[in-house]
C-alpha cells in the first residue's frame, strides 16, 4: 500500500509540473519544432501544440510510426515518432508525388535517410533546452516521459502528427511564473454586499404562532446582545457589536400578567402543541468589504445601519411575521408590526372587499353618526413597579389588559383558526 501512496503521489506532482510549466513548453519547445519544419522543408507546414502528457495517451493511437532513437549521451536519449501520412506528405512535398500507394514499411533507403534527417534536425534545434548529465542507470529506469504532441496541418487540411518523447531528469527545473497582483483586497474596501444579518432564535408551538397579532414582543432566548452573525450562502460567521440603547424596552405587570393567564390556555389539538424553530434575521442588508473584513478579523464593528431595516420571523422558508428589533434585559426580541396572512385570510380577503363595496353602493345615504369616545388608558396600581420580565417563548403583548381564560381559549374573530400547517416542514423528533 505504501508503494502504490508513493506512485499516486508522485503522479499528481508530475501534472502539477505539467500544468505550471505549460506556457514555457509552448514557448520554447513548441516554437523550436515549428521552426526546424520551417527551415528544413521550406514548405507551409503548420504545427498545432496539442499537449503534453507522462504516459501515453489517446493521440497515439490510430496510426502507424516512423520511430527515431537520438541519444544524448550514454546513458539517456530522445525519441521522436512522425506518423506515417505525415511521412508520405512530406515525401511528396520534397521527392515528388509517388504513382504507387505509400506504405511505411516500403520506404526507400534514401526516403527513410530523409525523414531521419529531419529528427536530428529537429533534436538540433532543441538540444540547448535539455540537460545532457549523464544520470546513472537506475534513474533511467524510474525516470518518466514527457511526452509532446503536435497536431501538423498543410493547407489548412490535417496531415499527421510529431510525438516528441523527452525523459523527465532531460529537462529543465522551471519556476512556476509568478503573475503580480493587478489589484489589492484595500482597493474594494468600499463595494457593498448584499447578506443576511441573523439576530437570534426561539421555539413557539404551533398554536402560538397562529396567535401572534401586531404590537407583539417575540423574545429570542437563543440570543446575545452582543452578538450577531453574517449569513450568506452555506457560511456563517458570528461578530461583535456594541448593543443600541434606543432599542432596550420594559415591559409593565399588565403584559406580565395576561401573558402568565395565556400560559394556561390548553392547546385545541395535538398539532397546537408542537414546537417550531422562529428564526429572526435582517434580509437583503448591505455591508461594505471592508466591514466584512473587521467582522473576519474578529473586530467590534457598528452596525447602526442595519437597525432601520425590517427585521423577519421565519420558520424554515417561511416567513411568518415582520417587525422591528428590540431589547429586553440581555436578549434581542421582535416587535410585530405585520402578519402574514393564512391561506384562507389571503382568499377571504377579495371576496370581503367586493361585498362591502356592493353594500356600500346599494346603501341610502345617512347622517355621519357621532364619534365615539375612546375610553381613557386604566391608571397602574398605585405602588406598582415595573419588573423585568424573564425570558420566554411566548408572544408578550405590552400595556394590554389581561382577558379571562374562557375568553382566551376561545376561537380568534380574526380567522387565524384556519391556519394551514402544510406551510411548514415539521420533523418527526418535534411531535
Amino acid at each position: 500500500m505504501t508503494v502504490l501512496k508513493t506512485e499516486n503521489n508522485q503522479d499528481k506532482k508530475l501534472k502539477s509540473n505539467l500544468a505550471e510549466n505549460y506556457s514555457w513548453f509552448y514557448s520554447n519547445i513548441y516554437s523550436k519544432v515549428q521552426k526546424s519544419v520551417d527551415e528544413f522543408f521550406q514548405k507551409d507546414f503548420k504545427l498545432r501544440f496539442m499537449g503534453i502528457s507522462y504516459e501515453e495517451n489517446i493521440f497515439f493511437y490510430g496510426d502507424e510510426y516512423f520511430v527515431n532513437k537520438l541519444p544524448v549521451n550514454k546513458t539517456s536519449s530522445i525519441m521522436m515518432r512522425v506518423s506515417s501520412n505525415l511521412v508520405s506528405s512530406l515525401l511528396d512535398n520534397s521527392l515528388g508525388v509517388s504513382e504507387t500507394k505509400f506504405e511505411l514499411k516500403t520506404l526507400t533507403e534514401i526516403e527513410a535517410g530523409l525523414i531521419k534527417s529531419f529528427t536530428v534536425f529537429v533534436y538540433k534545434n532543441i538540444e540547448d533546452y535539455l540537460n545532457k548529465t549523464e544520470v546513472n542507470r537506475k534513474i533511467t529506469e524510474s525516470a518518466k516521459d514527457y511526452n509532446f504532441t503536435f497536431f501538423v496541418r498543410f493547407k489548412n487540411k490535417h496531415t499527421g502528427k510529431i510525438i516528441l518523447t523527452i525523459p523527465e531528469y532531460m529537462l529543465p527545473k522551471i519556476e512556476p511564473e509568478k503573475i503580480p497582483e493587478r489589484f489589492e483586497i484595500s482597493d474594494f474596501k468600499g463595494t457593498m454586499v448584499a447578506l443576511k444579518i441573523s439576530v437570534g432564535s426561539t421555539k413557539l408551538a404551533l398554536n402560538e404562532i397562529k396567535e401572534i397579532e401586531d404590537g407583539d414582543i417575540i423574545v429570542l432566548e437563543n440570543s446575545d446582545i452582543n452578538k450577531m452573525s453574517v449569513l450568506w450562502g452555506n457560511n456563517e460567521i458570528k461578530f461583535r457589536i456594541n448593543p443600541n440603547p434606543s432599542l432596550i424596552i420594559s415591559i409593565d405587570n399588565n403584559g406580565d400578567n395576561e401573558m402568565e393567564e395565556e400560559t394556561n390556555v390548553k392547546p385545541q389539538n395535538m398539532w397546537d402543541s408542537i414546537l417550531v424553530d422562529v428564526i429572526a434575521e435582517f434580509d437583503n442588508v448591505k455591508l461594505t468589504l471592508g466591514e466584512l473584513k473587521q467582522i473576519s478579523e474578529g473586530l467590534v464593528i457598528d452596525v447602526g445601519s442595519v437597525y432601520d431595516n425590517k427585521i423577519k420571523l421565519r420558520v424554515e422558508n417561511q416567513i411568518v411575521a415582520t417587525g422591528e428589533l428590540v431589547i429586553l434585559n440581555d436578549r434581542y426580541g421582535v416587535r410585530i408590526d405585520n402578519v402574514k396572512k393564512t391561506k384562507e385570510e389571503a382568499a377571504k380577503q377579495p371576496v370581503a372587499a367586493k361585498a362591502k363595496e356592493v353594500k356600500t353602493e346599494n346603501a341610502a345615504p345617512t347622517a355621519a353618526a357621532p364619534e365615539a369616545k375612546k375610553p381613557a388608558p386604566r391608571p397602574m396600581p398605585p405602588g406598582a413597579a415595573k419588573r423585568p420580565v424573564p425570558p420566554t417563548r411566548r408572544p408578550v403583548r405590552p400595556n394590554a389588559p389581561a382577558q379571562p381564560a374562557a375568553q382566551a381559549s376561545a376561537k380568534p374573530a380574526d380567522g387565524n383558526e384556519n391556519f394551514d400547517y402544510s406551510d411548514f416542514e415539521i420533523e418527526d423528533e418535534s411531535i
